[in-house]
Order: structure tokens, then C-alpha cells, then sequence
């Protein structure tokens, strides 16, 4: 549903008329965002009433009234029920626990310009935003049907295939909107180039086919079968980027990615770069051990530092997402790689369960900004 001035007005209607025109358009787009905004909080709500809380799980009507107090300072009424799915999993009980509702619906579109962000955080134009950051190397760009190399040079598909067959192995992922690990293709040389002919031009308009990374002996050694990253969430808060949350997520079995939808883990990375000793599923199942049988509190993350730095710099220069979720991983000479960034509604489940509050002791100061500004 879309409106614009010229939709329910004409040219050379005086100033007054123009006024109520396009006081009508920002009711109706504000009525537009409060139904979507509806909608969001219910799907969210309906997939933690489905698949998420269980029978067994409870909340005491100390914490509930706890709860309830705390976020009425803030004008919001909540849905406690995510604090007892958080609470239920980790046995922390924190009134400051974002519910995934909330947060979808409200704060990440109060920080996070989504009429930006499809354009900016296109994979292909990494090598642009990021000119200084190490990054997959491109072998094909397919930019809105079109194909160039990695110089952007246009190419025609004739060159497209002789380019890719230089190549044992390659990755072909969508180039805007990849989350979950959607519409990710590996191809090797060996299934011909009939199956790279169907993945490359029957597949979206917008794609990145990418050199296999060969990751960090410490990321291997967690699961050797995907590329396991450093996922990140930084917010630019008070003129100062602050990392909010880190987690490492790792494949399991002969999955070759990492995401959680698709039964990967995720452990929180301590200070240091240590891992945590437990980590959880994307329903909220504990391990203390990866599946394979790595034992998490033997981790560490390569790098860490300098990846955490460079997330601090590059931040900073990106003002219209305040919220930003990062994944990066290591190569083998120990040099950060960015995968990708999440420019909007990146996950907040896997920080949570793992890291508890989302925004720790920045809260209450997010909280103040988003809701009673």
C-alpha cells in the first residue's frame, strides 16, 4: 500500500490545500506503519507460542509484575511471555530481556532506515562501502540482471562461464536479502556447466559468486564443514559505536552453512575471545558440546580485537543504520573477512539466549530514545 502526494492532488492546488494533502498522506502512511506493525508482533508472538515455549515453562508473578513495572516506565506495555521463554532456557531473570516482537516492530525501524537499506547493503557493492575490509573474492557480479567481473567490467554469459571454470569450486549467494542462508548454491567443476548455466542465469537478478574461503584453523576445528562466523551487533549510540552483543555460529552434521534456521548453533564469545562453554539452537536447546564433539570452552576466536575494530570504525561512518548486525569470519593467515552486514531486523534470539539482554547496561538509555523521545 503506497501513497504519494500526486496520487490524491494536482499541480498548482494553493499552499492550504497542499498542506491538508500532504498532512493526509502522513495519516495514512502513519496508519499503514501502525498496521504492519500489528502484523509484525503477532507473527512473531504466534512463532513463540508454536514452536519456541514449552509446557514446562513458567514465569512467577513477582517477575511478571517485575517485568510490567520496569517497561511502564517506558509506556510499553509487554508481552511477558519472551521473558519466560529467555528466563525458562538460561535460569537469568532480567526484566531487560528485548521481546523479538518489540524489537522487530519498534526499535530496529526507530534506528534502521529500511527504505535504504536493500540498496546499501548489496553484497556487491562491498568493494565500494568497504574499500580497506578483506572480503570474499568475487569471481561474477549479477547485478540486476546484468554480469560483470569483480572490476565491474560487463560481461556477456559466454564470459560469465569461462570465468567460473577457472574455478575447482565456487558460491553463489543472492546478493540482497540472503538471511538464513536462502538461496545459497556451491558448484563444482564437476557437475558441468549446465548446473552453473541454471544457477547463475535462472536464479534472482541480484547475485555474488564468490572464491571459496578457507577459514581459520581455530574456526575449522569447531566444524570443518561450513565457514563458521563471527556474528556481531554494534549500535551507534551517543555519538560512540558500542558492541552490543557477539556470537560465534557454526554449522552442525554435513550442513555447509552456518545459519541457525537451518540447524546450526550459536555460543557467546566472552572479552577475550573465548567461547562460552554452552551454546543453543535457534528453538532455544542448550549443548554443552557441538554435536561433532567440540567442546565450546576450548574456542577462541581468532582476531577478535581487530575485527571488533574495525567494526567500531566502519560504523561510525554509516548513520542511517544505527543497528547493525555484522558476520564476519578469519581466513588462514588470521586476516578478518566480512561476510555480510544485516542492515535490518537482524536476530536477536541468539545474542539473547546466549548473552542475555540484548543492550545490557545501555537499556535503559535505549529504552528513554526509542519510546519517550
Amino acid at each position: 500500500m503506497v501513497y504519494s502526494y500526486w496520487s490524491i492532488g494536482y499541480q498548482g492546488e494553493g499552499d492550504t490545500d497542499m498542506k491538508k494533502k500532504r498532512t493526509i498522506v502522513e495519516t495514512l502512511r502513519d496508519i499503514e506503519e501502525d498496521v504492519v506493525n500489528v502484523v509484525i508482533r503477532h507473527i512473531r508472538n504466534r512463532t513463540l507460542h508454536r514452536h519456541l515455549l514449552l509446557s514446562t515453562d513458567t514465569i512467577s508473578p513477582a517477575y511478571k509484575k517485575e517485568i510490567k513495572e520496569y517497561w511502564g516506565k517506558f509506556n510499553v506495555r509487554i508481552n511477558t511471555d519472551w521473558h519466560k521463554f529467555y528466563s525458562s532456557r538460561t535460569k537469568l531473570y532480567d526484566v531487560r530481556y528485548i521481546p523479538e516482537d518489540l524489537h522487530i516492530a519498534k526499535i530496529d525501524k526507530y534506528y534502521n532506515d529500511k527504505s535504504l537499506s536493500r540498496g546499501v547493503d548489496d553484497k556487491n557493492y562491498y568493494s565500494l562501502w568497504f574499500p580497506n575490509i578483506k572480503k570474499p573474492r568475487i569471481v561474477v557480479r549479477k547485478i540486476n540482471g546484468l554480469y560483470y567481473d569483480e572490476g565491474f567490467t560487463l560481461l556477456d554469459q559466454v564470459e560469465v562461464i569461462a570465468l567460473c571454470q577457472g574455478y575447482e569450486e565456487l558460491i553463489v549467494k543472492p546478493a540482497i536479502g540472503s538471511g538464513n542462508g536462502q538461496g545459497i548454491d556451491f558448484w563444482k567443476r564437476s557437475q558441468g556447466t549446465s548446473e552453473l548455466e541454471r544457477i547463475i542465469f535462472d536464479g534472482v537478478d541480484d547475485l555474488t559468486v564468490q572464491e571459496i574461503l578457507e577459514q581459520h584453523e581455530e574456526l575449522e576445528k569447531v566444524h570443518h564443514n561450513s565457514i563458521n562466523t563471527i556474528r556481531i551487533m554494534s549500535l551507534l549510540l551517543g555519538e560512540k559505536v558500542h558492541i552490543v552483543s557477539s556470537v560465534l555460529r557454526m554449522g552442525t552434521g554435513e550442513s555447509r552453512v552456518d545459519n541457525l534456521i537451518a540447524g546450526g548453533l550459536a555460543c557467546g564469545i566472552k572479552e577475550n575471545g573465548q567461547l562460552k562453554d554452552i551454546a543453543y539452537s535457534f528453538f532455544g536447546v542448550k549443548y554443552d558440546r557441538h554435536p561433532q564433539g567440540f567442546v565450546f570452552a576450548d574456542g577462541i576466536v581468532p582476531s577478535f580485537d581487530q575485527i571488533k575494530k574495525i567494526i567500531m570504525e566502519e560504523h561510525m561512518k554509516l548513520a542511517h543504520f544505527r543497528l547493525i548486525s555484522w558476520d564476519f569470519s578469519v581466513d588462514k593467515e588470521g586476516n578478518p573477512v566480512l561476510i555480510e552486514m544485516n542492515l535490518r531486523e537482524g536476530a536477536t534470539r541468539l545474542h539473547q539466549l546466549n548473552n542475555g539482554p540484548l543492550f545490557g547496561n545501555l537499556t535503559e538509555e535505549v529504552l528513554s530514545e526509542v519510546f519517550l523521545k
